[in-house]
């Protein structure tokens, strides 16, 4: 994955979501302090690697999109 500078992105979510969001980060114990924008980037990534997601991605070149942004992604490895 690219190392450039993280983007600001701005999304409303319901007050439930936010209060269990919150409520959870400080109880996970992985070893790693998690913030919301660690919350937010891991769903993200999720929600992009749905089947459908990708496939839409894939149809429309995103990833070469990608490319001549001069970035890239790891996502799609396979872990």
């Amino acid at each position: 994955m690219s190392e450039s500078k993280s983007v600001q992105f701005r999304a409303q979510v319901r007050p439930d979501i936010d209060f269990l969001v919150r409520a959870i980060i400080p109880l996970k114990n992985s070893g790693k302090d998690w913030s919301v924008s660690d919350v937010a980037n891991e769903a993200l990534i999720e929600w992009l690697q749905k089947a459908e997601n990708r496939q839409l991605i894939e149809s429309h070149n995103l990833l070469d999109a990608l490319e001549r942004r001069g970035l890239t992604t790891n996502i799609y490895s396979e872990s």
